[in-house]
């Protein structure tokens, strides 16, 4: 019975021993997040709540209520995830050098958040704006690059905060007599230095994802986060199906594998030690003709002057391991469309401009102008629609609540020739459109345009001009002249008088009869053409004309021509009896 119960405790203890050896050895250990190993500025306090510090070793190097290790480093350094883990939160928006008490990011600024397989989190603070290389619910190998380092947030100088939290609670990583926590390294080292650079475990495969600015790639899938595009090659064997250029928004970027694509700004990528059936001859990166940026490939290297993103393929033999792509992005913000132009940089001369301003965001909205060759009546607000004018909202999703784009408005008068339309996502089909550009604001100004569409208005005849007196001949000059087809309503002067047909004698116009023997009332016409009123010295006048010689009268002269062209068809006829 003894020996039974003796053998239980034995399978208890047992079991025990490799619950605890299965628990230890779950637990994940880290190595340094960084490659430079700087001496540790500040660590965890383990002085609870009491005042003043006390770091793991019993020393002063930390400040009250710290809850990480800050290791300092240079703006811009590469930081490294401290163990495997999928990335649970991230934060990027916040500025560079945040100063002390700014609360972006809950204080933490820029920064991303992992998950480890024992369930623990580390937390990696003040990293640099737009330079995070991974997003959330992605999975990262130890040593992996996961951005780089700054100021932001609560901090007074560049540095890395390193935080390690089990349920929630705030640990200190480091061994020593006044740890509360502790054994979470690798190679811990001596105090008061950085840790090993160590994983724990094998070497990981070397990481495929890379991220520079507002460019990453990755050959393993899409970037979480990111707007990415798929760079394929279907007649290359080697893993080219799951390879991503991504970006931190939509840039319209567009690859093709059949040359360039029409109407887009298109570079070669090719790789020269790819063998021709791998037809890598006519692949094409391209990007929107508006687009701010110029891109190069090297297949040797980065290239100077130029910002660079790596693009590599660890499955593929042919040395894909030294090309990059390269970018600039344009300095210049003056862009013209139609009869307009923008410029972040002041007013344009010879035009109408507008200032564009937004007072509460700081980054350089105090000089933007919209201009126009001619005065239009547009009026900017950035503080809500103006009353009695038709008001388009500008407006820019990415930026933070604080900027306060939510309230601006341009404003044209009602009944404008042009019908405005905003894009945050580049221009409008079927519109002309004009780009702002704002290259001191890091909250995607690139892709941002005014669109219209121009109806001509009408313009009026206005007054009848008087033209002043004309020629002599012309008959307006005095009165309005009938058709001459009216006259011969009145007189049929196309017939000849009717002949006698009992004479058999030829009727015979007698050139000697005067045409003063006629009557004066020969021949009436009605609804005279004009009057004419006489003036005393002077002749005749139209009512309200100039003067005029009677005798030498357009007017006078034409009736007397029709008057001895009516006499002459109708004075009498000479008969031979």
């Amino acid at each position: 019975m003894t020996s039974r119960k003796s053998m239980l405790r034995l399978a208890s203890a047992m079991a025990m021993a490799m619950a605890m050896g299965r628990t230890a050895s779950a637990q994940v250990r880290f190595r340094r997040p960084l490659g430079p190993a700087p001496v540790i500025s500040y660590g965890y306090d383990n002085n609870g709540g009491a005042a003043g510090c006390r770091d793991y070793n019993c020393g002063s190097r930390c400040y009250d209520g710290h809850t990480g290790t800050d290791i300092p480093v240079p703006l811009g350094t590469t930081v490294l995830a401290g163990a495997a883990g999928t990335v649970v939160a991230t934060n990027d928006g916040c500025a560079n050098y945040g100063g002390l008490g700014n609360t972006c990011g809950g204080r933490c600024g820029n920064y991303v958040q992992l998950q480890h397989s024992d369930g623990t989190r580390t937390i990696y603070c003040h990293m640099q704006q737009g330079s995070l290389m991974v997003g959330r619910g992605q999975s990262v190998g130890c040593g992996q690059a996961i951005g780089r380092s700054a100021s932001s947030g609560s901090s007074t100088g560049p540095h890395l905060h390193f935080g390690w939290q089990r349920g929630g609670v705030s640990l200190d990583p480091f061994t020593g007599g006044c740890s509360n926590g502790g054994g979470r390294w690798v190679n811990q080292g001596s105090y008061p230095n950085s840790p090993g650079d160590s994983c724990e475990g094998p070497p990981p495969p070397p990481p495929c994802t890379r991220r520079e600015g507002p460019f990453g790639w990755n050959c393993s899938g899409p970037i979480a986060g990111m707007t990415c595009t798929l760079i394929d090659e279907p007649a290359d064997p080697h893993t080219w199906g799951d390879n991503y250029l991504c970006s931190d928004l939509d840039r319209g970027l567009r690859w093709s594998y059949s040359g360039p694509i029409a109407g887009m700004r298109c570079i070669a990528v090719n790789e020269s030690s790819e063998p021709a059936a791998h037809t890598w001859g006519d692949n094409y990166l391209c990007a929107p003709s508006w687009l701010p940026y110029t891109f190069r490939f090297s297949s040797a290297g980065p290239i100077a002057g130029m910002s660079c993103v790596q693009w590599t393929e660890p499955g593929d033999p042919h040395t894909w391991g030294d090309n990059y792509l390269c970018w600039t992005r344009d300095p210049s913000c003056v862009r013209r469309a139609g009869p307009f132009a923008w410029s972040c940089s002041g007013p344009q001369p010879g035009m109408t401009c507008t200032q564009i301003s937004e007072s509460s965001d700081p980054h350089t909205w105090s000089d933007n102008y919209l201009c126009a060759e001619r005065d239009l009546g547009l009026r900017w607000s950035s503080a809500g629609a103006i009353a009695g004018m038709t008001c388009t909202a500008i407006t820019e999703g990415s930026e933070p609540a604080a900027h306060t784009w939510g309230d601006n408005y341009l404003c044209a008068p009602t009944g404008s020739e042009y019908s405005f339309r905003w894009s945050s996502a580049g221009p409008i089909a079927g519109h002309d459109c004009l780009a702002w550009y704002e290259p001191g604001d890091p909250h995607t100004w690139e892709d941002n345009f005014l669109c219209w569409r121009h109806t001509p208005v009408a313009q009026d005849a206005g007054a009848p001009v008087d033209a002043g007196a004309r020629d002599a001949g012309t008959i307006r000059d005095i009165g309005t002249i009938r058709d001459i087809g009216t006259i011969r309503d009145i007189v049929d002067v196309s017939e000849e008088p009717p002949r006698d047909a009992s004479v058999d004698v030829p009727i015979v116009e007698d050139a000697s009869s005067p045409v003063d023997d006629l009557p004066e009332d020969d021949v009436q016409i009605e609804d005279p053409l004009i009057e004419l009123e006489a003036q005393p010295g002077c002749g005749c006048r139209a009512p309200g004309g100039e003067a005029r010689d009677a005798s030498r009268s357009p007017a006078a002269l034409l009736l007397a021509a029709l008057g001895l062209v009516l006499r002459a068809r109708r004075r009498p006829l000479l008969r031979r009896r």
